[in-house]
């Protein structure tokens, strides 16, 4: 080949390998851009994670939880506020120094979320010291592409005072989430792995009572409530309290489903208060956790 042959074949070559690059690198950015993180106390990662996501640019960040007191966190909302960020909390008890509202619905604001233009941070924790660090929870950052959806549920609770449905998710109470729970239970045909805080409904216990009678898998991690609870008498024969630490997870594996959020297995939870689920496939992850809080 010529001299002349190769610096043409070099200039033909060295452009187009660079374009490839670019397009595959811009694509990895945007398919990190949407990927869902799933994350656990157990792991110690949760507070960094929550301070990393509200260190995010954003015009506004919205807090939903029964607590929000965490020093850290309270101090990173204060600084955004400071700098003109719209920052806003619904809870059960407000934050004197933050724009923030006391839900006036007839059960608990139980819902934990942040969100923000760059995604959500939904799941079992308060932004709390027990909530991130010395409890045992689990949460979940959503990508930009679920913000509006929340957004717009806070918004409707911050200025009208209404619960309302959320896409790709069960709300309590305007959605029948108990009755989606016992129907999601009926349908298991091999494992159900239960790991639930205050964990007193007698129609689920009941179900999965009947389920372990037909032969199915069921596991149970609880915590103390249940043994001082109005059903202690119904027994399984594979159940483990977690007594020494606030087990306050609120997840179940059917098979290969995965069902978590803010939501107790309560009569309240389902009825009263305001509840948030979400449904997916079995994220591996979580019987990771499951595993770990059994054997150890």
């Amino acid at each position: 080949m010529k001299f002349r042959e190769i610096i043409l074949l070099i200039a033909i070559v060295i452009p187009v390998v660079l374009i490839g690059y670019l397009v595959f690198s811009q694509n990895k950015q945007v398919s990190n851009s949407e990927k869902i993180i799933y994350l656990f106390t157990e792991d110690g990662n949760v507070l960094k994670a929550v301070l990393d996501f509200l260190d995010k640019p954003s015009s506004f960040v919205y807090v939903s939880a029964l607590d929000v007191s965490h020093k850290k966190v309270v101090e990173k909302l204060l600084e955004l506020y400071k700098k003109g960020v719209d920052v806003r909390i619904v809870t059960e008890k407000p934050i004197t120094q933050l724009p923030s509202k006391s839900d006036l619905s007839k059960g608990l604001h139980h819902c934990k979320f942040i969100v923000t233009e760059n995604g959500v941070i939904f799941g079992s924790a308060n932004f709390s010291k027990s909530g991130l660090e010395s409890g045992l929870n689990d949460v979940i950052i959503f990508p930009g592409k679920y913000s509006q959806r929340f957004k717009k549920f806070f918004e409707d609770i911050w200025n009208d005072g209404l619960v309302k449905p959320i896409e790709g998710f069960y709300v309590s109470p305007v959605d029948e989430v108990e009755t989606f729970v016992l129907q999601e239970i009926s349908k298991v045909k091999k494992r159900i792995y239960v790991c639930m805080y205050a964990f007193t409904n007698k129609k689920i216990l009941t179900l999965l009572k009947y389920k372990e009678a037909q032969g199915v898998d069921v596991k149970i991690i609880t915590d103390s409530w249940y043994t001082t609870g109005p059903l202690k008498d119904i027994s399984f024969s594979n159940m483990k309290i977690i007594r020494n630490i606030m087990l306050h997870h609120k997840f179940v594996i059917i098979d290969d489903t995965l069902l978590t959020g803010s939501t107790n297995y309560t009569e309240n939870a389902f009825t009263k208060n305001v509840e948030i689920m979400y449904k997916t496939k079995l994220i591996d992850e979580y019987l990771r956790i499951f595993n770990f809080l059994w054997y150890n």
